[in-house]
């Protein structure tokens, strides 16, 4: 289970640290930096997959992701990311690429990765991964700390680079578990998206990111015999309607039967909030469940008889996954606590930076809480 994270210089995240339990519930107004919580720990995900480079250019270069506040006397400007989770903790510094004046690139915004350490256990546990600049230095089988002979790329994490399973396990193991990692953000529900196409499908156990597979999978669940779950919030979601997941012609899409129609309305016809509910009842039942699910604003589009089912959803799902939700909805909040032990986190923007609610004096003043 990942136990804590701790994001610095990335964005509106100054030093934001929080503890994470089986449920968290990050909550705030909007402009706060909820949003910043979800993103940064996706690019996580994002560095383990090679693909940090391309993260951080979608984001409009490392100028535009670094924090745009004032910097203390001698810091540098860096982002951090420490993640500790209960098999390994890993921590990451990135800064700009420096500047070559005798060979100079047009790659002036990517990350240039300064340091790296892979521990296995806690904070304090054994290192088995280290990094400083280019040179990577990785724990043997007998022990010994060596000097990793094979060129790295600048950009990326030695998560991604360094790839023997039999030869560095802890690597292997931890680049697996963030892997396993599900985030789920936005539905793209416009005309022309592929949830609102019909087609060929193919078995799928686990739900797209952008919900694209979404009618394979729900056909997956009806063919394992484990859609009664979903039956069961789907008539407390839509009294009196029928659903299906393939056409006529035998082609995958979801499809809507409401009371005193006469014919199926197919997916091109379905409401946002219908399409995207149904995307996240299919994430939060899948015949694979993920080690930790992140959700940002599910609430998003969903009419408010929704949202009780969603909870039930969520603490169900929490029977098999960790899950952490991002959400500006006190609702949703309160009936997922109602269904489930969470953890609340409660976030403010103080002077530019997210910090959380419980870290600000009633003067105004930070202070320092220790959780347990």
């Amino acid at each position: 289970m990942l136990k804590s994270v701790q994001f610095q210089g990335y964005r509106s995240l100054r030093d934001f640290r929080m503890n994470l339990g089986r449920v968290t519930l990050v909550t705030g107004e909007n402009g706060v930096g909820k949003s910043n919580v979800y993103r940064a720990l996706e690019m996580v995900q994002r560095m383990v997959q090679g693909r940090f480079a391309a993260a951080v250019a979608r984001e409009g270069g490392l100028p535009s992701m670094l924090w745009a506040g004032e910097l203390k006397k001698n810091e540098k400007h860096r982002a951090v990311w420490t993640v500790a989770h209960e098999d390994f903790h890993l921590s990451l510094e990135c800064g700009m690429t420096p500047a070559a004046p005798a060979d100079p690139s047009l790659f002036k915004t990517d990350p240039d990765i300064k340091s790296e350490v892979l521990r296995h256990g806690g904070e304090n546990g054994k290192a088995m991964a280290t990094r400083k600049g280019p040179a990577i230095e990785l724990r043997q089988s007998d022990g010994r700390m060596s000097p990793l002979p094979l060129p790295v790329h600048a950009t990326e994490s030695l998560l991604s680079e360094v790839r023997d399973s039999a030869a560095y396990p802890s690597i292997s193991a931890a680049r697996e578990t963030i892997l396993a990692w599900r985030f789920f953000d936005h539905f793209p529900t416009h005309p022309g998206a592929a949830i609102r196409q019909p087609s060929v499908g193919f078995w799928s156990p686990e739900l797209d990111s952008d919900g694209g597979n979404l009618a394979a999978n729900l056909q997956t669940l009806i063919e394992s015999r484990r859609s009664d779950a979903l039956d069961e919030i789907f008539e407390r979601a839509f009294p009196d309607c029928r659903w299906a997941a393939a056409d006529e012609m035998g082609l995958f899409q979801l499809k809507l039967l409401r009371p005193g129609l006469k014919r199926w309305l197919d997916a091109s016809e379905l409401s946002e909030g219908t399409l995207r509910f149904f995307c996240l009842a299919a994430a939060l039942l899948s015949l694979k469940p993920a080690l930790l699910m992140v959700f940002n604003e599910p609430e998003s589009s969903l009419h408010h008889d929704l949202l009780d089912p969603l909870a039930q959803l969520i603490a169900r799902a929490s029977e098999n996954s960790q899950i952490l939700i991002v959400t500006h909805s006190t609702e949703l909040s309160e009936l997922i606590s109602q269904k489930c032990e969470v953890k609340r986190i409660a976030l403010i923007n103080h002077e530019g930076k997210t910090i959380r609610r419980k870290d600000l004096s009633e003067n105004g003043k930070k202070v320092w809480n220790f959780e347990d």
